[in-house]
């Protein structure tokens, strides 16, 4: 009997411990056959047929823990690393975790992480782009490719601060620390990055604010260290029947000024599901021409089950990449995305 009631405590003892912390592997897979097409002014037109990773989202797999220290305190770890499933190499400059690699504390007071991670200014963009923030959405290639380039959404060496949730406001900041200040061949300072967000989200509606500065390398010290400078105004709202999205972003340098907006809606049909999205940038250069993009995507997907979805999709763009050029590029994919 002594015996029993020993083993049982123990079994209880080890439970108790294994509740308070936990290990999770999970990941994405996306592979996709389509076709690609790219012409620019006085080029080539340039058509493939391919087999391709990551058309819907990004092909990734990672492990995340959490131990809970008591008192409502947990501390907490997470690791992600893409690759091509078309071809099983890492991904993204052969860095293994590119995506994330942090560990920190979380709590009544919110959560604190460092290590490599998204900006503050991407959490909020990436609730309100269109297509679900997918790489089909063709806001990013948009964006980027006038004026000033597009935001940095992941940074290292970095700590970020997210606050609880109070009546549905929130908030969270971030900052990167270049860390290159003695480096001999950066004669500027650090290339930090800050970035901060605010939002209201209850309900259908989902409204906020986001500010990146991105400071970038100088080149010598005979030219001034650049800093560009983002702010972008984000919404969605869910009417049941379908969703909205849309966001407004200025971008500048002091030698450039853009002007960006995206727009989007989704509606589900029982397991289907249709979207559509359409983005815009506009710069104005100091002493040379303005020039603008556009891009528009119109994708489906099926779910076969919780984890396993069948998509189709195709975007485009038309980008003036200088005053003389205009690149057009397309994508026709159809594909497969599960998850574990």
């Amino acid at each position: 009997m002594k015996k029993s009631l020993i083993a049982l405590a123990v079994l209880a003892a080890s439970g108790a411990a294994m509740a308070q912390s936990s290990v999770t592997l999970y990941g994405r897979l996306d592979a996709s056959i389509g076709r690609t097409t790219t012409e620019s002014t006085g080029a080539a037109k340039v058509s493939q047929t391919v087999v391709d990773a990551s058309n819907l989202n990004t092909t990734f797999w990672g492990l995340k823990g959490t131990e809970d220290l008591g008192g409502g305190l947990t501390a907490n770890f997470k690791l992600e690393s893409n690759f091509n499933i078309d071809s099983g190499a890492i991904g993204s400059g052969s860095t293994l975790f590119e995506r994330t690699a942090t560990v920190g504390f979380a709590g009544g007071f919110g959560a604190v992480n460092l290590g490599r991670q998204y900006t503050a200014y991407d959490s909020l963009r990436g609730a309100t782009n269109n297509v679900w923030d997918s790489n089909l959405a063709t806001t990013g290639a948009v964006w980027k490719a006038v004026g000033v380039t597009d935001y940095t959404n992941r940074i290292g060496s970095s700590v970020r601060y997210d606050s609880p949730v109070y009546s549905g406001f929130s908030g969270a900041v971030a900052y990167g620390f270049g860390e290159n200040d003695n480096v001999a061949t950066n004669v500027g300072d650090a290339t930090d990055n800050v970035s901060v967000h605010v939002k209201y989200a209850a309900g259908p509606l989902l409204v906020g604010y986001a500010h990146q500065e991105e400071k970038l390398a100088q080149a010598a010290l005979t030219t001034a260290q650049v800093t560009n400078k983002y702010d972008l105004f984000g919404a969605s709202y869910d009417f049941g029947v379908a969703k909205l999205t849309g966001s407004y972003n200025q971008a500048k340098n002091g030698t450039n000024k853009d002007k960006e907006y995206q727009l989007g809606v989704s509606a589900p049909f029982g397991a289907f599901t249709v979207a559509a999205g359409y983005s815009n940038a506009k710069t104005e250069r100091a002493g040379a021409a303005d020039l603008e993009g556009t891009g528009y995507t119109l994708v489906g997907t099926y779910d076969l089950s919780k984890r396993t979805t069948l998509y189709v999709g195709y975007k485009a763009t038309d980008v003036d990449t200088s005053a003389t050029t205009t690149t057009e590029a397309s994508t026709f994919a159809a594909g497969v995305r599960h998850t574990f």
